[in-house]
């Protein structure tokens, strides 16, 4: 009798294995792909990095400005220091910057100078909310832009780290500020104020800004 075979049957000696060679073939291709992976995600992840820190270099550094020329918040009810080295005024009832100052004046500079690296702003007295002894200053000091402020009379406790920040300064770096006299007359009435700054990214490796602009007062 005739056996009748299947078509669907193949004799076993057609069957081929996978050989150690082929196996350690794709093994490593999988390591060569992960390892180009890995890297392209280390990259991706160090730029991301070195991107978010010059972004906040250059947020800090238009903040300290932005102080300086509108007015730094006085009179708040509460300064807090965070941890991350932000800093919130709450309630703040005015602003005391170049643009509202009735008077300019250079700190810790000879009479005359047309540069130093501080200032203090006087503000315009505005219904009698202002005392004649008011004042805001912005100047140099252990590396940082500090300001040190009296509202209504009363002085600020301590000095408020503007620029770097507190908890920031481990990897951010001030290496210029200048207030320079624009206008020729004797009284201080307009400033190009000049900020140099960077910020670590890398070992060894840094970020720069450097940022010139003028504010005069009302």
């Amino acid at each position: 009798m005739r056996f009748l075979r299947s078509r669907y049957s193949l004799p076993l000696s057609n069957h081929r294995g996978v050989t150690l060679v082929e196996v350690i073939a794709v093994m490593l291709i999988i390591v060569i792909m992960v390892v180009i992976a890995a890297g392209g995600i280390a990259l991706f992840f160090r730029k991301y990095n070195e991107l978010k820190a010059y972004a906040e270099l250059q947020a800090d550094g238009l903040e300290v400005l932005n102080y300086i020329k509108n007015g730094i918040p006085v009179g708040s009810r509460e300064v807090r220091r965070m941890d991350n080295g932000e800093i919130q005024f709450i309630a703040p009832q005015e602003y005391y910057g170049v643009n509202n100052a009735i008077t300019i004046r250079f700190l810790q500079a000879a009479y005359g100078a047309s540069q130093a690296d501080g200032i203090r702003v006087v503000p315009i007295e505005t219904d009698n909310t202002i005392a004649p002894s008011d004042f805001a200053d912005f100047y140099l000091y252990d590396g940082a832009i500090r300001c040190n402020w009296r509202y209504k009379g009363i002085g600020q406790a301590s000095p408020v780290a503007l620029f770097p920040k507190t908890g920031k300064r481990d990897y951010m770096f001030l290496d210029q500020i200048t207030f320079r006299r624009v206008n020729t007359d004797t009284e201080v009435a307009a400033l190009e104020v000049t900020l140099k700054a960077r910020v670590k990214v890398g070992p060894k490796q840094f970020k720069s800004i450097h940022y010139r602009t003028k504010m005069a007062k009302k």
